[in-house]
């Protein structure tokens, strides 16, 4: 009897044991994908910043494509206009840039 009861005590500490890894490792996974989820978005904004300068480089310069072809994309890429105007004017201001990554 006493023997089946050591087992059981071992059994349950066990599961304890197994139970404790398994959330350390969700937890470790959880964070990973936060991580990275974080790091999909600013490359994302990059993205948009890219396709902006792309789309109306002519305006500065820069060879692009056809003004027709920016012009009838002009309604679709509103928030990547207000977004490299924010990121133009906060181009030599290194707070600015620090403030636009956490989103402040």
């Amino acid at each position: 009897m006493l023997q089946h009861k050591d087992a059981s005590i071992m059994n349950m500490r066990l599961h304890q044991v197994i139970n404790n890894i398994l959330k350390f490792f969700e937890g470790f996974s959880q964070g990973f994908k936060s991580r990275s989820v974080e790091f999909i978005k600013i490359e994302e904004r990059e993205l948009e910043n890219i396709f902006s300068l792309l789309l109306f480089g002519s305006y500065i310069g820069i060879p692009a494509p056809p003004a027709f072809l920016s012009l009838e994309l002009m309604p679709y890429v509103a928030k990547e206009l207000y977004v490299l105007g924010i990121t133009a004017e906060r181009a030599d201001d290194p707070l600015g840039q620090i403030a636009e990554f956490f989103e402040l």
